[in-house]
């Protein structure tokens, strides 16, 4: 197995040994690369400085022509990858089999994030703070759901009740469906991502040291027997779901804090080398993370049952979001 790590500062991906942390290689793929995702054994790289998705097919990249700037997430569905360019207000439907552009469609200014509910696309805007939702099938748009004229719709999730949606600039958590928007909570100063488990949605504040957490039940607006805050400290990037628990990034602090405190009272802690930006779960062992070290130039494995590091390991610059392949 491998870590595959987008090095964004040096235009490439890292490839590295996943129980050793040695580096199997380096991938030039463009101008800055963000995310991945991979379909099929074949990565997909988010290269947000290019018109084009690049595309690793044994070891070889193949481009997609977006023909419009900045591919940024993506978003999975049979045979089709999806994926907002920032920079042409819209969303590229590219197939998976083909490595093409299938179509595409309109969405707000500024698009970020994209998941996908009920065959419909759910893309966030963060220039005009609204979330469109598109049949991406045929490339028409279902509605514009809008969130006030101060909105920046960052992150996006689905899950089986609504979509999630991020407002950073508000910090405010919104549900929504295709039809228009069922419930909004107060979440932490600049909230980037909801991350959801079977029972609660999780949104990092990171300006202000919390964590929200909002049951996935609720229907109403937030209040004390909904919506609760968790004072976790420093500058929490993102919360990320392993060996049965929610645990929290520093973008500050060298350390993975758990959020909820074990049978003692106490979070459990794990000591870095440096703070973390982002992390992936090994598909194989849950208790193994794979974080990022953005402004140190770093990868980390850390078995968070064991509470320990396993390997630290050097990379190109500005790693960011890993993945397992």
């Amino acid at each position: 197995m491998l870590v595959a790590v987008p090095c964004s500062e040096d235009d490439c991906v890292v490839l590295l040994d996943a129980e050793r942390g040695t580096e199997q290689g380096r991938i030039a793929v463009g101008a800055h690369p963000v995310h991945l995702t991979t379909v099929d054994g074949r990565t997909f790289v988010a290269t947000m400085g290019e018109r084009a998705v690049s595309v690793v097919v044994d070891g070889r990249v193949q481009r997609v022509e977006t023909g419009v700037l900045g591919p940024s997430h993506f978003a999975r569905t049979d045979g089709e990858v999806l994926v907002p360019c920032t920079g042409g207000d819209a969303l590229a439907v590219i197939d998976v089999e083909r490595l093409e552009l299938r179509r595409r469609i309109g969405v707000g200014a500024e698009p970020h994030d994209v998941a996908v509910r009920d065959g419909l696309a759910f893309v966030g805007s963060r220039a005009d703070g609204t979330v469109t939702v598109v049949d991406h099938s045929n490339g028409t748009v279902h509605a514009t759901h809008e969130f006030g004229p101060d909105a920046r719709i960052q992150g996006v999730d689905a899950a089986g009740e609504g979509v999630y949606a991020v407002d950073q600039r508000n910090a405010r958590l919104h549900r929504l469906t295709a039809d228009g928007v069922e419930s909004s909570w107060d979440v932490g100063a600049n909230p980037y991502d909801a991350v959801v488990d079977d029972s609660r949605v999780l949104v990092a504040g990171r300006d202000d040291g919390t964590v929200t957490e909002v049951p996935r039940a609720a229907r109403e607006e937030s209040g004390p027997s909904e919506a609760r805050t968790h004072e976790v400290g420093g500058a929490p990037a993102d919360v990320v779901l392993a060996d049965g628990s929610a645990w929290v990034l520093d973008r500050k602090r060298p350390r993975l804090v758990a959020l909820d405190s074990d049978r003692s009272g106490e979070r459990p802690t794990v000591d870095l080398q440096f703070p973390t930006f982002a992390a992936a779960v090994d598909p194989r062992d849950d208790t193994r993370l794979y974080v990022s070290h953005y402004d140190d130039d770093a990868v980390s494995a850390v078995d968070v049952a064991a509470g320990r590091v396993t390997w630290t390991t050097e990379t190109a610059a500005r790693p960011f979001e890993p993945e397992v392949i």
